[in-house]
């Protein structure tokens, strides 16, 4: 009879290094080991997911409960299955006679035994029948129990399995440091922490703290990459390590003499699982490589030509992650991997192409969806396949490709518009412009120019380009006149719509009519209800500014019931909104505030950050009328945060005046000083004449609760006069007027109609602003002089800015890479941005600090003590 040669113990689990953040992982396969249907328990995962030193570690607390103990039979070098019942002896002690059945002899040892076995890197043996045994097992040995390490499944019907994931690490939202308290820390900082002490022990995770957030999640939790990537510490920051990782797989890799050749570097750990699969497999997942963010079934299909069962096979091999949704994942280092296979083979164009035209099908596929009943599901679809969608386009613009690209635009740009992406939807459009003016003059190519430029012109105005705004549609304009075409049906395909809209942003409101007029008349000749909404938008809006209340409310009632017939929900929003501006012109405050909450909550379903923004702006302004001046404060202060992060330049100065004018209501005016300012130089940048007077008449209003009333009329006499100013602010203009001639004695009154309003607008802006950047003075009756009120001594210092608008985590983020000498497009890799949304943080930088460079907003950042 076979006996034993010593007493089967577990090693106590090494502690060269410590074992972080699997406590509760442990827990659980204890759990599993201690329940009796449970014999064969297989934790599998991808290489370097850390299976080994779990398996020990559970192994090793779990032995006490089984009367032989427990074994480790190291399969790392057992590259055939004939030697897989010997090494199983070996471990075990146990001397096999040469001339009888290995397995036999291996499983009457077993087969009275109390044991728990533990048989590491298994997956080089299934493909050679190695299950075999461990069936066998399973079926002669009751009392022993099988723990498994694999990066593929055994498919045994005595399997139970279990995934081992990555080490927690902060979602990609995350930028600042947790509580030293917080109840639950990301183990996978911990780990890199831990091993990065090792090789610098003055390591602080305080000041590289979102450079580690970033590495993490690179690796996505991956514990051999992060010892790998935290040996680097001892010669290379975290900014340089996160970089090189996104460069350079063979980056990650260790110069330690007794760390196993496979465990070498993560190259090493994924050619082990390359070579373990059939070529079928390895075309397969190369081709998959070029999704971004995950895919789904008919996805894998269709790109790279993945049945079922071949992505079964990949999930098997731990190759890739399946989820409850359908989608599948790869993690991003193995997707790395397999990009590179695919560079060096004959795939790569062809599979990037079909990538491209089946995420360009996705899209089109949407086009009914967004006008209409399906929007908020397509935004849905369209935000977990975005990344994928974000590739395609950059290949379809890299190669011109005019078909991908026309079907693209119109979902995506409902997409961008309906989330608040404005500068990625410019970004975006811009490549695909310059790539397409790059190309032959054809009629697709034109139609595709045309229909982008549209699109192009309604970006320009949400971040506030006029001009570029005004160009872009009046070429595509010129386009389709040039070959004898129409703008397609749908929803504000038209440029004229955009010329209309522009021209009452300008303020010339009869220009607006007339176009928006046209529009209609077409729009509904050809039955488009889509474009016919927009034309009754431009009419509402422009009836509005010129006083034609009840011409206002038919387009908005009729625009109201077309969304209502086409189900264009979202739009429908911006319907209520003018619906509740023309209760609110007609003193019906109650019905306004219902139609601004019912916009409120629509744009709530759809997570619309800018119509979220408008309607509180909405609800603001009833509150203001009403004299609730803290009740508006609190309403404009939530839609400024919004408009701030999506950089609608045109909303941003509307919520600053309203906050001006609610400060100023509070008597807390150096803030309103600062809104108006701010308000104020957006507007004049961007020459949004109308707004910039409704500013000017609120800065009015300011000057005259202080007590310069000479300023207030002289501003007043500007805005009567100027033909650009809407309806309702020049009422505004006539109730101050009347204030102001009640204030003052009648020999020091002048009529505003002798006033001198000649003034250029464009000088009278520079000089308000000059004056709103000084102490405001004061004038109190009730002590005969004249009080200086400010938050601090002039010039205004920017602590004022601080205070009242301090700067966002991202900015001062930013803000000190500037002062570490960084360009932006340095920027734009170290926070992995786009450059223009590096420049775009730049300058709400110079805004918010009131600077026109990087050596003043250095300056200032140091005075305010702001780099610290």
């Amino acid at each position: 009879m076979l006996q034993s040669s010593r007493v089967h113990t577990l090693p106590t689990p090494s502690q060269a290094t410590a074992l972080i953040g699997r406590a509760e992982e442990v827990a659980e396969i204890i759990g599993l080991l201690t329940d009796p249907a449970c014999r064969l328990l297989t934790l599998v995962g991808p290489g370097g997911i850390g299976k080994t030193r779990l398996a020990i570690q559970a192994a090793f607390e779990a032995k006490a409960g089984f009367a032989a103990g427990a074994c480790l039979v190291n399969l790392q070098t057992v590259d055939a299955v004939t030697f897989l019942p010997m090494t199983i002896a070996d471990a075990l002690g146990v001397a096999l006679r040469g001339s009888e059945d290995a397995d036999l002899q291996l499983l009457t040892y077993l087969n009275d035994k109390q044991l728990l076995v533990l048989l590491d890197n298994f997956e080089q043996l299934i493909g050679q029948g190695g299950t075999a045994l461990l069936s066998s097992i399973m079926e002669i040995c009751p009392s022993v129990k099988l723990l498994v390490t694999s990066r593929e499944v055994l498919n045994l019907q005595e399997e139970w399995l279990y995934q081992v994931q990555g080490l927690s690490f902060p979602p990609l939202a995350q930028t600042s440091l947790p509580e030293a308290d917080d109840p639950k820390p990301y183990s996978a900082i911990q780990l890199f922490v831990d091993r990065a002490l090792r090789v610098r022990r003055d390591f602080s995770l305080e000041d590289e703290y979102n450079e580690v957030v970033r590495i993490c999640q690179l690796v996505k939790g991956l514990p051999l990459a992060l010892e790998l990537a935290a040996s680097w510490v001892k010669t290379l920051s975290c900014q340089v390590i996160a970089t090189e990782i996104q460069r350079n797989l063979d980056f990650l890799t260790t110069q330690l003499r007794n760390v196993p050749d496979r465990q070498r570097s993560i190259r090493a750990v994924f050619d082990y699982s390359w070579q373990l699969l059939s070529e079928e497999e390895q075309g397969v997942f190369r081709r998959l490589s070029v999704f971004r963010g995950g895919f789904d079934r008919v996805g894998a299909e269709r790109v790279a030509g993945a049945s079922l069962a071949m992505l079964s096979a990949l999930v098997d091999k731990s190759l890739l992650g399946w989820e409850a949704e359908g989608r599948y994942q790869i993690h991003e280092l193995l997707r790395q991997y397999a990009a590179e296979q695919l560079a060096r083979s004959s795939d790569i164009g062809y599979a990037y192409e079909r990538h491209s035209a089946y995420y360009a099908d996705f899209l089109q596929q949407r086009t009914e969806d967004v006008q209409g009943r399906g929007q908020r599901e397509a935004i849905r679809e369209i935000s977990a396949d975005l990344e994928n969608i974000r590739a395609a386009w950059q290949w379809a613009v890299q190669t011109a490709n005019v078909e991908s690209l026309y079907k693209s635009i119109y979902p995506l740009q409902f997409y961008f518009d309906a989330q608040g992406r404005y500068l990625e939807s410019l970004s975006a459009f811009e490549q695909a412009l310059q790539a397409l003016d790059r190309q032959s003059v054809s009629r697709p190519v034109a139609l595709t120019l045309a229909h982008l430029l549209v699109y192009l012109g309604w970006s320009y105005i949400r971040l506030g380009h006029l001009d570029q705004a005004q160009t872009a549609f009046a070429r595509s304009r010129q386009i389709y006149t040039n070959v004898a075409a129409t703008p397609p049906p749908g929803f504000s395909t038209d440029p004229l719509l955009g010329l209309g809209l522009l021209a009452h942003i300008w303020g010339d409101y009869a220009q607006a009519s007339q176009l928006g007029e046209t529009a209609r008349r077409m729009h509904e000749a050809r039955a488009d209800r889509q474009n016919l909404q927009i034309a009754l938008y431009v009419l509402t809006n422009a009836a509005l500014a010129q006083g034609e209340y009840e011409a206002a409310r038919r387009y908005a009632e009729q625009a109201y019931r077309l969304s209502q017939e086409t189900e264009n929900r979202w739009f429908m929003g911006y319907i209520l909104n003018d619906l509740g501006r023309v209760a609110l012109n007609l003193g019906d405050y109650d019905q306004a505030k219902q139609h601004f909450q019912a916009s409120y909550q629509i744009k709530q379903e759809f997570n619309d950050p800018e119509g979220i923004a408008l309607a509180l702006n909405h609800l603001g302004r009833v509150a203001l009328l009403q004299q609730d001046y803290q009740g508006a404060d609190k309403l404009y202060r939530q839609s400024l945060a919004l408009y701030r992060d999506i950089s609608d330049q045109g909303g941003l100065a509307t919520t600053l005046n309203g906050l001006g004018a609610a400060t100023c209501g509070l008597g807390q005016y150096p803030a309103a000083q600062h809104y108006f300012r701010e308000a104020l130089q957006i507007t004049s940048g961007m020459q949004f004449v109308p707004l910039t007077l409704t500013i000017l008449t609120g800065i009015a209003e300011m000057l005259n609760q202080t007590g310069q009333t000479g300023h207030c009329i002289e501003l007043l006499a500007l805005v009567a006069a100027h033909p650009a100013g809407d309806f309702e602010t020049k009422a505004r203009v006539q109730q101050l007027l009347a204030r102001c001639q009640a204030d003052l004695p009648p020999a020091e009154f002048t009529p505003i109609g002798q006033q001198d309003a000649s003034a250029e607008l464009a000088v009278v802006v520079s000089q308000i602003l000059t004056l709103l950047n000084v102490p405001l003075q004061i004038e109190t009756p009730e002590s005969g002089g004249i009080e200086e009120k400010s938050l601090s001594p002039a010039p205004l210092p920017l602590r004022i800015s601080a205070l009242l608008d301090p700067l966002t985590p991202r900015e001062l983020e930013v803000l000190r890479l500037i002062a570490e000498g960084m360009t932006n497009q340095q920027i734009a890799e170290q926070l992995i941005i786009s450059v223009g949304t590096a420049k775009f943080y730049t300058s709400q930088i110079y805004s918010k600090l009131h600077v026109s460079s990087r050596t003043q907003a250095i300056a200032r950042a140091r005075e305010l003590d702001l780099l610290v």
